[in-house]
């Protein structure tokens, strides 16, 4: 009798042995992903982000910083979290506009930048600040140019205006609200 229950006893522990080792990985993972699944799959990784930008002529025409930076190669795309954009005007003694948002992402090698969440602009002048606030804002550092399909409220010293849809020449400080444009001035 106890040799017959040592015989069962070695069988089954070879049948045990036997099942767990032709059973895939899987089995063995609770949700059947492994943890390289939940890592970003950028190629870089970046914190405290700094990038500036110059033209021929050796001027800065933009630096914008970030918390982290995420860059994928196959796109050639850098997403950034807290973004923080200053616009450098073409005369080097204006003040440039300063751009802020939840997030932005980068593209053809920074030609090419969209701020969304939140994005906050501004600038400070003799009379007082200039202020943009929308959701989204593509701006084309090489022109100094941003539009919006969104809706755009525009503070400045001497009023307020706010409409859907916006094209801006930050170099030649022109603001063209598309639709919707309702204003208030305030007199003197």
């Amino acid at each position: 009798m106890k040799n017959l229950l040592m015989l069962f006893a070695l069988i089954s522990v070879a049948a045990v042995f036997v099942l767990l080792w032709e059973s895939p990985p899987e089995f063995f993972l609770r949700d059947g992903t492994t943890r390289t699944g939940t890592l970003p799959p950028a190629d870089s990784y970046m914190r405290d982000t700094v990038t500036t930008k110059y033209n021929r002529e050796g001027h800065r025409i933009y630096a914008l910083s970030a918390q982290t930076g995420l860059y994928y190669s196959s796109e050639d795309r850098f997403e950034l979290a807290s973004p923080q954009l200053v616009a450098q005007r073409d005369q080097a003694d204006d003040s440039p506009w300063q751009l802020r948002a939840s997030r932005a992402h980068t593209t053809q090698g920074g030609h090419s930048v969209v701020l969304s969440g939140k994005v906050y602009a501004w600038q400070q002048v003799k009379e007082g600040r200039n202020e943009l606030l929308t959701e989204s804002l593509h701006f084309d550092p090489d022109t100094n140019r941003a539009e919006t399909d969104q809706r755009v409220i525009i503070n400045y010293p001497g009023g307020t205006s706010e409409g859907v849809g916006m094209r801006a020449d930050f170099n030649a400080e022109v603001y063209e609200l598309l639709s919707q444009v309702r204003g208030t001035h305030y007199g003197r």
